[in-house]
């Protein structure tokens, strides 16, 4: 099993807040290479496959979410859209289901379909122990799926940067940024791998 650990640099953005954005380090969390599945039934491991010397940006939704799952998928789609203009077509959109026993891929594709997903936007799945594992290691408590933490891990694995964007991101914040993570320059210490 390989793991990676990276610095994370955290955005503070309360929900119900006009509060600017603060950055502060924080402790670097362990991605683990779990195996997911896309939402054309294909096997990745998530670190290796997905994450490994890649920009990304990555939320956390499940399909049968009446609420903020859809305006998070709507959030990301109006990314996608703005990040493949600036023609930054290296980053890849994760979007992972925190509901995996009823997120198969047939429902993840119906609703990537419904949201315009399409090359470098990915909705993932897996074993439910698998998904609890990735919230873990990324501090992410999911005790109640409707209850479930509105965050975006945005990361540049190459450069070993992460900022994560709390509360109801805009699509300004998340692609400065993508933006700010894509730029940074590459470490020359490659990732932590036990």
């Amino acid at each position: 099993m390989t793991l990676c650990s990276v610095r994370f640099v955290a955005v503070a953005w309360p929900l119900m807040s006009m509060v600017p954005a603060s950055h502060a380090e924080s402790p670097a969390p362990v991605i683990p290479d779990i195996e997911v599945f896309d939402q054309e039934g294909r096997s990745h491991r998530l670190y290796t496959d997905l994450v490994k010397g890649k920009t990304v940006a990555i939320n956390f939704l499940y399909t049968s979410c009446k609420t903020s799952c859809p305006a998070a998928a709507g959030l990301f789609s109006a990314v996608h859209h703005q990040v493949h203009a600036d023609l930054r077509p290296q980053v890849t959109l994760l979007s992972v289901s925190i509901d995996p026993r009823s997120d198969r891929p047939a429902q993840l594709k119906a609703f990537a379909d419904k949201f315009g997903a399409g090359p470098g936007w990915m909705f993932l799945t897996g074993s439910q122990q698998s998904i609890t594992r990735l919230l873990l290691s990324l501090g992410i408590v999911v005790s109640n799926k409707a209850d479930h933490s509105a965050v975006i891990l945005v990361g540049n694995d190459a450069a070993g940067v992460w900022t994560r964007l709390y509360g109801q991101a805009s699509v300004p914040m998340v692609t400065a940024a993508v933006a700010s993570v894509a730029a940074a320059p590459t470490t020359l210490a490659g990732p932590f791998i036990p």
